[in-house]
């Protein structure tokens, strides 16, 4: 196939799915989903409809504000400058507009420099319904791996792990240890790496995001069309009702109205970044 070059960083770009070609030089469609990648199946269609909430004009593209909040919703810490160039590093044609596999690639790492070298595991912590952590917790977890990785392996096998729940106060067994590294070892090697490691840390430390997604639900849920846009009354009424607890009134009043620029009375709620801030706080 094809192969284009980062205009950044000269590496190899795989050719867009749209260009494959057989050997008889017939154009052949090759799904997001099957095509090689370093997301699992399930991550790729998390990313494709997450992708396709933000492209509200069904363009197939995202522009570079919808990209930059798309970004920040996975948690990836960029400035606009290094996000700008980032994009460049990927964007084929040059016009600050990326499509579902372009942005793939950029979530998979072939990025400018300056880059987030953590939002590929930032979108697969969210993939899971996890609320993806910062940087500086993330270079945390991996000074603790690298720490209990006593042999210096690359890897934490079952005596390893124990030594690291000991040292959270836990004391588990070794068929408990085992279970816990079979359910995120993706490659079956009996161990598992820096990733897998990061997940399991996730699921039995970290906190979901589970304000977060009850309220992206629940617009979801009243927006059957996946238009990703609602009212502001009902957006209002929907955060009131979710929210209230934490959330004053005041508060909601003033998200909705510095959400409805220009007072249309709708809101693209995927868009929406001061809320999703909000939530995260």
């Amino acid at each position: 196939s094809k192969a284009t070059v980062s205009v950044l960083n000269c590496s190899p770009v795989p050719a867009h799915p749209d260009t494959m070609t057989s050997e008889s030089g017939e154009v052949q469609n090759q799904s997001l989903v099957d095509r090689p990648s370093k997301f699992s199946k399930e991550e790729r269609m998390f990313i494709e409809k997450l992708f396709q909430a933000f492209d509200t004009d069904r363009s197939g593209k995202i522009d570079f504000l919808e990209f930059k909040i798309l970004a920040r919703k996975l948690g990836v810490e960029m400035s606009d400058e290094e996000l700008k160039k980032s994009i460049l590093a990927i964007d084929a044609d040059g016009n600050m507009e990326l499509d579902l596999f372009e942005f793939l690639l950029w979530l998979e790492g072939a990025q400018a420099e300056g880059a987030d070298p953590f939002s590929m595991l930032k979108a697969k912590i969210k993939a899971q319904g996890l609320k993806p952590l910062n940087n500086a917790q993330i270079e945390g977890l991996r000074e603790c791996f690298n720490h209990f990785d006593t042999d210096g392996s690359g890897s934490i096998d079952v005596e390893e792990l124990g030594n690291v729940f000991h040292a959270f106060g836990q004391e588990l067994s070794q068929e408990e240890l085992a279970d816990m590294i079979r359910d995120v070892d993706v490659d079956d090697s009996g161990e598992i790496e820096f990733e897998e490691f990061l997940m399991l840390m996730i699921h039995n430390f970290g906190s979901d995001e589970s304000a977060e997604q009850e309220v992206q639900n629940e617009f979801q849920k009243h927006d059957p069309d996946n238009t990703g846009v609602l009212t502001t009354v009902l957006l209002k009424k929907i955060l009131a009702d979710l929210c209230g607890e934490f959330l004053p009134m005041g508060e909601i009043d003033h998200i909705v109205a510095a959400a409805d620029e220009d007072g249309t009375g709708r809101v693209e709620y995927m868009k929406w970044e001061c809320l999703w801030e909000a939530l995260r706080e």
